[in-house]
């Protein structure tokens, strides 16, 4: 930031999270693993597939196997925010994990879609968030339900007063802009 001519404290970091509370950390690893099933369809898995392999997997099943033939070189393929001209290798970090854990083309392509970033008991969420903050990791954090409307109630009612008590969420703000409550002012 000095480089450009602005402080540290004017760059915010906010990444997009999900969060999965449940009685138990047990209880939201079944419960993350559920929501994700339920967010992939057989179909879905087919799309998101040939995306990679960039060819037609329709005939496949996608409780079936991984697809045997080789992705299209040369079809850019994003994983993130990295752009790929060879799926190649992540073809067979897929294949690789498909057989380590005797997954099928839908379950291998839910595990790579993984992207719940909080999960557990409403204390270990908490103490989660808390240890990005103390360690600068992040500013805040976008809260992306994995379900609407509903799918941040647990988060409210259960991870927010925690996340008071710890000090890392304000009970009242000044301003009445997003930048106002960041800091932000240039």
């Amino acid at each position: 930031m000095a480089r450009y001519g602005r402080s540290e404290e004017s760059l915010k970091i906010m990444p997009a999270v999900t969060v999965v509370v449940a009685d138990t950390d047990a209880e939201a690893v079944e419960k993350a693993q559920y929501i994700r099933e339920q967010q992939v369809s057989g179909p879905t898995a087919i799309v998101l597939a040939e995306l990679l392999w960039g060819r037609d997997l329709s005939g496949y099943d996608p409780d079936g196997p991984l697809p045997a033939e080789d992705p299209v070189v040369g079809s850019t393929v994003t994983q993130g925010r990295v752009g790929y001209n060879d799926p190649g290798p992540i073809v067979a970090g897929w294949r690789a994990q498909a057989e380590a854990n005797g997954w099928s083309l839908r379950q291998t392509v839910i595990n790579q879609q993984n992207r719940q970033t909080f999960i557990g008991s409403p204390a270990t969420v908490a103490e989660a968030i808390n240890r990005h903050m103390q360690e600068d990791a992040a500013d805040g954090f976008v809260l992306v339900p994995h379900l609407t409307p509903g799918g941040l109630d647990d988060f409210v009612d259960r991870v927010v007063p925690l996340l008071r008590e710890r000090g890392v969420f304000r009970s009242e703000y000044a301003g009445t802009t997003l930048r106002s409550h960041l800091g932000v002012t240039a």
